[in-house]
């Protein structure tokens, strides 16, 4: 990824934290739902962090990505991991990079397991466009912020679909 935004191989990694990043690995599971009109299993979101990997049930989709205004089921391929950029991704990348917008649904008639493997940047190094990124014609889109401060922001105005990360965009 840094490499086709232009950058050194491992600037990502690096801005991140090198080896010392923030990881977790999250079991989630969905009981089925009589009346899955009703409920979601997640409300829409995108995810804080870098990368999430997830490994989702084949048998039983859940999980939903917005494109345009519209909620399209994802069905996972056997065996394949799902890949999404979160919000520090797209605000390193100054936007190139897009975090994706999504939502888990419940099944009526069956239970769903997924796994998700969160990659996060260590929490107290702050996170801002690359500079590399930043020309006259594409100004930084992010002024800097830790995670942890990122986290704290989200956590106190509650799940928005996108509107956590797009209301950090600086004033032009």
């Amino acid at each position: 990824m840094s490499i086709n935004l232009g950058l050194e191989e491992e600037y990502l990694e690096n801005a991140f934290g090198g080896e010392d990043i923030g990881a977790c690995l999250r079991v989630c599971f969905y009981p089925k739902c009589p009346q899955p009109e009703l409920t979601l299993g997640l409300s829409s979101h995108s995810d804080p962090g870098g990368i999430t990997l997830l490994l989702s049930d084949e048998h039983v989709y859940g999980l939903q990505v917005r494109k345009s205004n519209n909620w399209i089921t994802v069905k996972p391929a056997p065996h394949a991991f799902i890949v999404n950029i979160g919000d520090q991704i797209q605000v390193l990348s100054n936007a190139i990079y897009k975090s994706v917008e999504h939502r888990v649904i419940v099944n009526s008639d069956k239970e769903r397991v997924s796994l998700a493997f969160f990659y996060n940047p260590k929490s107290d190094i702050p996170i801002e466009p690359a500079k590399e990124l930043v020309k006259p014609n594409r100004p930084a889109l992010y002024t800097a912020m830790t995670f942890d401060q990122y986290r704290l922001f989200i956590r106190l105005r509650g799940p928005c679909g996108k509107s956590q990360v797009e209301s950090l965009k600086s004033p032009r």
